[in-house]
Parts: structure tokens; C-alpha cells; sequence
């Protein structure tokens, strides 16, 4: 969990307490999966109200699984937010306006959740094999840290539920990308069965976080993996593709007080 002064509010959703059925049952929050666009607008409404946001003003980007970064302002509310709506094309949104709800999705990758604690910025960011691969978390760091005039020291990071090294498995050429990258060692890689290997996006994106001056003490991450717990999350590899999404959302709040952006 952020615990920057209590400045954002953030969350991951699960799959429970929806309307859709079948293999997208019942708190599936994206469009682009075997359901009803009503179910899904529902899924959203009852999610979002806890927090009391309204869905038809969130933003969302069409995830690419690259490491493209947009920042979004009020002029972006409510892109994303209903079917054919979304004309962003990115796997990071940052903002620094209050009271803009950023989203992304997820059926196994993370979503990594940053804010800085001393004025006003927040991102998300959906890091998949690819975008990890690409060192997309560390790329929004260093963007964060040249472009706002912000220290590492100063910036927050929460990772989600994700699926496990155990449950990822690739395949040797993938294991072969992952390798020259840098990412050989065996918290990160570990041959399984042959020809699998089994891949930790969890470790490589609390890595890259670090490579970039982030404390260690700024960083959390859920322990909660998205295959292996069937009851509470959707799996894109578990369920062989035919499953829905859960969405994570951060959002400045409007009183963090009167700290000033330097850019």
C-alpha cells in the first residue's frame, strides 16, 4: 500500500461481486474480452463507487505491451472509460492533476503503482513480459526524475498481484531475450522442465525500481499471485485466454495540500 501522507487513493480489483458470467465471471472490468459491454459498465459502477469515483470519468490507454509513456491531463477524462472511447496507445499513464482516475488491466502482468510524496504526480503502469523486457519501470522512474526535478528518495512504488515464477513458464528463446537483458540470475530465470524456463516479473520489476535509486523502503509489492489463486483473480495463462480482467486505479486526492510541481 502508498502511505505517502495519505495523498492517493489506489486499488486492485478482484473478480468478486459482479454481474458477468461464464468464463469472464463476475467482476470483469474490460471490454476487450468475451463480454457484454452492459456487464462490464455495471462491474465498473459497482467497483468504482466504493471509492466513490465515477467510472464513466476514468482514463485508460489501449495497452500495447511496449514501454510508451503519456501524460494525461483533465483534457483525457473519461478516454477509456466506455466501449471504442480509448485513443491513447501506452502501458504508463502519468498525471498530476487531483482527481483524475488513472486505470490500467491485468490477467497476470503487474501493475505498478507510483506516486511522490511531496507534490503532486502519480502514474500506473502495466508491465507485461514485453514492457518488462523493455525496463519499463525503471524508464518511468528516470522519466519522472529528469522531468519533474524529483529525487528517487521522494518517489513511492507499489507492485500488484501478479502471477508467480512459479506458474510463469516461456520458452528457451524468451529465456534467451530475458538473459542478454540482463536478467540471468536465478531469482529472476530458472530453467524448469525442458524446454520451459520459469520467468519472475514480480523480482525483475522490483529490480529495475531499484536500479533506479528508488529506496527500498518506498517499495511494496502483494504476494498474492493471479494463477494461483482462482478464487479471487482472473489468469489470462491459467485460464488459457478466455478469462476477464481486473482493473487497478490511483488518483491524487484534492486536498494533499498546496505543495507546488517544478518542472
Amino acid at each position: 500500500m502508498l502511505s505517502a501522507g495519505g495523498i492517493v487513493d489506489h486499488a486492485f480489483s478482484t473478480r468478486l461481486g459482479g454481474c458477468s458470467t461464464g468464463s469472464v465471471a463476475s467482476l470483469n472490468m474490460a471490454f476487450h474480452t468475451d463480454d457484454q459491454e452492459e456487464n462490464v459498465l455495471e462491474n465498473r459502477c459497482r467497483f468504482f463507487k466504493i471509492f466513490n469515483c465515477d467510472h464513466l470519468e476514468i482514463v485508460s490507454a489501449a495497452q500495447v505491451h511496449g514501454s510508451e509513456i503519456a501524460r494525461v491531463d483533465q483534457n483525457n477524462r473519461s478516454e477509456g472509460a466506455t466501449p471504442g472511447s480509448t485513443t491513447i496507445r501506452c502501458d504508463a499513464l502519468l498525471t498530476t492533476e487531483p482527481e483524475l482516475v488513472l486505470t490500467a488491466y491485468s490477467a497476470d502482468c503487474m501493475l505498478i503503482y507510483i506516486a511522490v510524496t511531496d507534490i503532486p504526480l502519480i502514474a500506473i503502469v502495466h508491465a507485461g513480459r514485453r514492457g518488462t523486457l523493455q525496463g519499463i519501470a525503471e524508464k518511468v522512474i528516470r522519466v519522472i526524475t529528469a522531468d519533474y526535478r524529483v529525487s528517487p528518495d521522494r518517489i513511492m512504488a507499489v507492485l500488484s498481484p501478479s502471477i508467480c515464477k512459479n506458474c510463469y513458464t516461456i520458452k528457451q528463446e524468451i529465456a534467451a531475450e530475458f538473459s542478454s537483458a540482463g536478467w540471468a540470475g536465478r531469482e529472476y530465470l530458472e530453467q524448469g522442465d525442458e524446454p520451459d524456463w520459469h520467468l519472475d516479473l514480480a523480482a525483475i520489476n522490483r529490480a529495475q525500481l531499484l536500479n533506479a535509486e528508488l529506496s527500498s523502503e518506498n517499495l511494496d509489492q502483494s504476494e498474492l499471485c493471479t494463477s494461483c489463486r482462482s478464487d479471487l483473480f482472473y489468469s489470462y495463462r491459467r485460464d488459457r485466454g478466455k478469462t476477464g480482467r481486473m482493473i487497478g486505479f490511483i488518483k491524487l486526492r484534492s486536498n494533499r495540500g498546496e505543495n507546488k510541481l517544478e518542472r
